[in-house]
């Protein structure tokens, strides 16, 4: 699970899965949750600007998969 907190409102998105698109002849960068726009950039050039760019306006928690979940049923 990804737990993403925009820093400027507090508004919470969760997902599983977090995709970076970066258009090289535009350089503008795009950050997915779920499928869904979450985040943009302009001036990026790669995904680890993206990342960097998302950091910047988001805190990003990860959560473990809980291993033993299926032990405890």
């Amino acid at each position: 699970m990804i737990t993403l907190e925009n820093i400027s409102t507090g508004e919470v998105f969760e997902g599983q899965e977090l995709e970076y698109f970066v258009d090289d002849e535009t350089s503008i960068g795009e950050v997915y949750l779920e499928g869904d726009l979450l985040f943009q950039a302009l001036d990026v050039m790669n995904d680890h600007q993206l990342d960097h760019a998302l950091r910047l306006e988001f805190k990003v928690i990860k959560q473990a998969e809980d291993i033993f979940s299926d032990f405890n049923q």
